[in-house]
């Protein structure tokens, strides 16, 4: 019994460009987004998955649509990104001096530490783990998700740094991969982006 599942973050949008706190607010993707699905799309060509999800936010399940346009895609909220409440539309760059304090105060303890009418880290880890323990045991399934989703899902594996010390890079629409078999959870890929190494986004 092997369950292999794919974390794919979502296209690009103009939020992610501008350096704004997405979080549970619904941006579309843009136009490099839509292509780097399509890229996408082609590399997964020949990949059979049993079942696929994505995040009800646009960005999330216009790519999974996108790129699997033959898949029937089961949409779960669980699959959201990271709540930043109050944060959420401002751009890091630009936060007022009593924001940066509370962006301050969470960096500090993302784990356990919300922004007001956020969610902590620990909140999303346990939202995805409750996601991955209503999966099969067996079979291949892609989820369709967010960047601070999906390093929740492989911190529940390696492990949560301490405040700054280490990060996760997630790109957009790149594949990771974990695997559950009797042997436990192994991790097969993080970040996988080839799709987008050759050529430019100009087509």
């Amino acid at each position: 019994m092997v369950l292999d599942l794919w974390l794919i973050r979502h296209g690009e949008t103009d939020w992610n460009t501008q350096g704004r706190i997405q979080g549970a607010e619904d941006q579309p993707l843009n136009a490099t987004g839509l292509l780097q699905a399509r890229r996408l799309g082609a590399r997964l060509a020949g990949v059979r998955f049993d079942a696929v999800y994505a995040s009800d936010l646009a960005r999330a399940h216009v790519t999974a649509q996108t790129a699997l346009p033959q898949a029937e895609v089961r949409l779960d909220v669980r699959l959201r990104e990271l709540a930043y409440g109050i944060l959420e539309g401002k751009a890091w760059a630009e936060l007022s001096e009593a924001e940066s304090a509370v962006a301050a105060h969470w960096h500090e303890d993302p784990f356990g530490r919300r922004v007001p009418g956020g969610e902590s880290y620990g909140d999303l880890m346990a939202r995805f783990a409750a996601f991955r323990a209503d999966l099969p045991a067996n079979g291949r399934v892609a989820a369709f998700s967010h960047g601070g989703t999906i390093r929740s899902a492989l911190y529940a594996v390696v492990g949560t740094p301490a405040a700054g010390a280490w990060r996760l890079v997630i790109d957009n629409t790149s594949i990771s991969r974990l695997r559950f078999d009797e042997r436990g959870i192994t991790v097969v890929t993080v970040n996988d982006h080839a799709h987008l190494a050759n050529g430019t986004l100009d087509q």
